[in-house]
């Protein structure tokens, strides 16, 4: 009985150490959360749309002596851009400069009088009243004159005329239409939610079909008061520089905007697992176990998405290797590449070579 039971044990040790042991754990990419600086953007469709602009009309009825300008062409503000025919205009104005002349020498002889006590005060009144007269119609017929020349009343960009030489216009005919093309409006609307966002002074950039390599910046400069009660959102207008005039009003803009910046903990998009219950995340515990955390999502910039609720500052999650994670197991934790040391500075030969 004795030799049965040794060799049952002898047996039964030989068996327990020949157990081949469990697989290692898996080894997954770990990164250590922190607090960073989140920038709130927005990729949004906007127009641009001219500061000014206005269909030229006259002050006063008559008929196109000439067109001062080719269409599409730059002017500046006091351009003249269309001529009335002026004959008689001009003939009221040499009439009245005669009178005034006729005044202002009357006025001279009157004076000279009244100091030699040889003209009464009341002749001297007359003559200063008739003198204020000619000068005051002189003034109304220059006036006059200058209404048959129309001019740009800004800088900007005039569009096609509608009007051609020898036409009887009326005060209330459209002439030509102008356009100021620097600087341009952006006209966009940003939701509701993200109002305590914005603000004015705050940048952006903006794309337009007609030129799909080049970014516009610019800045915001107007936030509406008010929400559209239909579309619960708000009016913002934006200020684009455009000194070469490539931009034009009426085009459609892709704005992507920085509505503003705060601080958030942040994760990498990779790290996100999302099935029928939510999204969720894997978080590291000290003992180097897996543990299912479910987040919950704010804003979003390139590669990397806020944490609003379900994480903090110093957790560790899984970024790469998600897949291989189960609940409570062990997990070998591998410094992700945030979390790594940085590599040694390369030597002034190598950072000549190539890029970092």
């Amino acid at each position: 009985m004795v030799l049965a039971l040794a060799c049952a044990a002898g047996c039964g040790g030989e068996t327990a150490s020949n157990a081949p042991p469990g697989p290692p754990p898996p080894a997954v990419e770990v990164l250590t959360l922190a607090v960073q600086p989140f920038h709130e953007h927005a990729d949004l469709l906007g127009e641009l749309q001219a500061d000014d602009s206005v269909v030229v009309k006259s002050e006063v009825p008559g008929v196109v002596e000439s067109v001062e300008f080719q269409d599409g062409q730059a002017v500046t503000a006091g351009t003249v851009l269309f001529r009335l025919r002026d004959r008689e205009q001009s003939a009221r104005l040499r009439e009245s400069e005669a009178e005034l002349a006729l005044a202002q020498e009357d006025f001279g002889r009157t004076n000279t009088l009244a100091n030699r006590n040889a003209a009464a005060a009341a002749q001297l009144d007359k003559a200063r009243a008739n003198l204020e007269g000619a000068r005051a119609r002189t003034e109304l017929r220059r006036i006059e004159l200058e209404r048959t020349r129309i001019r740009a009343p800004f800088d900007g960009r005039v569009g096609a005329r509608l009007v051609s030489p020898g036409a009887r216009i009326k005060v209330d005919d459209g002439l030509v239409r102008i356009d100021g093309v620097d600087p341009l409006s952006l006209v966009f609307t940003i939701p509701e939610a993200v109002l305590p966002l914005a603000r004015v002074g705050a940048s952006y950039e903006l794309e337009v079909a007609a030129f799909p390599k080049r970014r516009f910046p610019g800045e915001i400069r107007f936030i509406a008061p008010s929400v559209d009660s239909a579309t619960r959102r708000i009016l913002i207008k934006g200020r684009v520089p455009n000194p070469d005039g490539t931009l034009l009003p009426g085009m459609f803009a892709r704005v992507q905007a920085e509505l503003g910046q705060r601080d958030a903990v942040l994760v990498p998009e990779e790290a996100l697992v999302t099935n029928s219950d939510g999204t969720f995340v894997w978080r590291i515990d000290a003992d180097d176990k897996a543990e299912r955390v479910v987040v919950e999502l704010g804003g979003r910039e390139p590669g990397r998405v806020e944490i609003v609720s379900g994480l903090r500052a110093g957790d560790r999650i899984v970024t790469a290797g998600t897949h291989k994670v189960h609940a409570g197991a062990p997990v070998k934790a591998v410094p992700a590449a945030a979390d790594a040391a940085p590599p040694p500075k390369p030597s002034a030969a190598a950072a000549a070579g190539g890029d970092a």
